[in-house]
C-alpha cells in the first residue's frame, strides 16, 4: 500500500482498509486505532497508526532507551528550561 500523508481522515482510512467510514470510528472509539480528536465530530489519524491497523508487520519498534545509570538533576526553585540539556 502507498502511503503518502502524514494525516489521514476516517474517510481515507476506511478506503484503504475497505470498511464504512463508521467502522473506522468504532475502532477509534474503542482504542483500536488511534487518533487526534480535533473537535466533536473530527478525527485525524497519523500514519503510523494507519499502518499499525493495515500493515502491523512492516512497523519497526520506536523505543526511547533510558541509560539508568544517568543521573537527570533539575534545580529546585527554578523552572525548568526547555533549552538546557539537564544531565
Amino acid at each position: 500500500m502507498d502511503f503518502n500523508k502524514a494525516i489521514y481522515t476516517p474517510q481515507e482510512v476506511a478506503e484503504m482498509a475497505r470498511v464504512h467510514p463508521s467502522t473506522v470510528l468504532n475502532w477509534i472509539a474503542s482504542g483500536k486505532l488511534y487518533a487526534i480528536k480535533l473537535s466533536e465530530r473530527t478525527y485525524r489519524i497519523p500514519l503510523r497508526a494507519v499502518i499499525g491497523l493495515l500493515e502491523p508487520e512492516s512497523l519497526t519498534s520506536s523505543t526511547i532507551n533510558i541509560d539508568p545509570a544517568v543521573k537527570v538533576e533539575i534545580p529546585t526553585g527554578e523552572a525548568p528550561d526547555p533549552k538546557k540539556v539537564y544531565a
